[in-house]
C-alpha cells in the first residue's frame, strides 16, 4: 500500500512558507505482520514571543524574518498480531533538523532546540542543527476481559549544533525511556444497575535530563545563577521515576452516570530533580525537585 502526499503551512506574521512532501509505503508479510516505510518534512513556527524580540537600541525586529525549524523524518516499522490480543510495533527512526534558531551576532552553545520556556532575548538566524535516532518497541494489549495494558521502550540519541559548529546533547538527551499504562476493570448488575469497580497505573521511567553546570564565580559576580554555556549539558540529572496509580467506583442509572475515584499522583514520593541554582545568601549550589505524592479524590457526575 502506497499512500503520498503534500502539507503545506503559510505563517503570515512574515510570510514564509513550507511545502512538506509525505509518503508512506506499507507491506503485508503475512495476514498478521507488516513491514513500512515512511518520510516526511514536517515544519514549526517558533514561538510568537521570538519574533518580537528587538536590539539592545529597541530599534528592529531582526528575530521577526526566522524562518521555521524544520525536519525530515524517516521511519522503518515492523507490525506483528500475537496471540492473546496482543499487538507488537518495532521501529527505528531518524530525524534530521535543520533551519533552528541560534545565536546570530555570537559563537556559543545556544539553540532553540534546548528551549523549555521562558523568554529568549537574543537576536537569532536560522543556522542550527539537530539530529534524533532511535529504536522504538512497543507491545499492546487490547481491553479482553476487563484487562488492557501498553508498554513502550526505547533507546535514543538527541543531538545539537550552535552557532559555534559542536555537537553536543540536547536538554533532552536521556537516553533511553520505558512507559508502561494498564488497566483492570471489573463490571456487574445489581438491581438493574450497571457498576464496575477499576484499577490503572501508570509507571514512567527515563535517563535525566541534561543541563550545564553553573558557574560559581559569575554567578556570585552577577548576584544570579549563570551557567558554563561552554560545557551546555554536560550533566546529567538522575534517572526519571514515577508511578502513578488510580481507583474507580462507576455507576450507570438511567439517566446519569456516577463515578467515585481516587488518583495517587507519584505513588513512592520519588524526589525528580527539576534544577539546580546558585543560592546568593549561602553561595551554594541548590537542587530543587519537581511534585511531591499528590493524592487526588473527586466524584463526577455525568448526565
Amino acid at each position: 500500500t502506497l499512500s503520498a502526499g503534500v502539507h503545506s503551512l503559510l505563517f503570515l506574521l512574515n510570510n514564509k512558507y513550507s511545502l512538506e512532501p509525505r509518503a508512506s509505503v506499507k507491506y503485508a508479510l503475512s495476514a498478521k505482520n507488516s513491514i513500512s516505510l515512511g518520510y516526511g518534512l514536517h515544519s514549526q513556527i517558533q514561538p510568537i514571543g521570538l519574533y518580537f524580540i528587538q536590539d539592545e537600541f529597541g530599534a528592529s525586529n531582526e528575530n521577526k524574518s526566522l524562518d521555521m525549524t524544520k525536519a525530515h523524518h524517516l521511519v522503518l516499522s515492523f507490525d506483528q498480531m500475537l496471540p492473546g490480543n496482543m499487538h507488537l510495533k518495532t521501529e527505528a527512526y531518524y530525524q534530521s533538523l535543520y533551519n533552528a534558531p541560534v545565536s546570530k551576532f555570537e559563537s556559543n552553545s545556544f539553540s532553540m532546540l534546548n528551549a523549555q520556556g521562558g523568554f529568549e532575548t537574543q537576536i537569532l538566524d536560522n543556522s542550527g542543527f539537530g539530529k534524533n535516532y532511535g529504536l522504538e518497541l512497543t507491545l499492546e494489549k487490547f481491553m479482553t476481559r476487563g484487562l488492557y495494558f501498553l508498554l513502550s521502550s526505547s533507546l535514543y540519541e538527541s543531538k545539537y549544533q550552535g552557532s559555534d559548529g559542536i555537537w553536543r546533547n540536547t536538554r533532552f538527551n536521556g537516553n533511553y525511556a520505558n512507559t508502561l499504562t494498564a488497566g483492570k476493570e471489573w463490571s456487574w448488575n445489581r438491581k438493574n444497575k450497571n457498576r464496575s469497580i477499576g484499577f490503572n497505573l501508570k509507571l514512567v521511567h527515563t535517563g535525566g535530563l541534561r543541563e550545564s553546570p553553573v558557574d560559581i564565580e559569575a554567578s556570585r559576580d552577577a548576584g544570579y545563577t549563570v551557567y558554563d554555556e561552554t560545557r551546555a549539558f554536560e550533566i546529567q540529572v538522575p534517572d526519571y521515576f514515577r508511578l502513578d496509580i488510580g481507583f474507580r467506583l462507576k455507576r450507570n442509572y438511567k439517566h446519569l452516570t456516577t463515578t467515585l475515584g481516587l488518583d495517587i499522583q507519584n505513588t513512592t514520593n520519588r524526589q525528580n530533580v527539576s534544577g539546580r541554582y546558585f543560592d546568593i545568601e549561602t553561595e551554594e549550589i541548590v537542587t530543587s525537585y519537581q511534585a511531591p505524592l499528590i493524592p487526588v479524590l473527586f466524584y463526577r457526575v455525568e448526565f
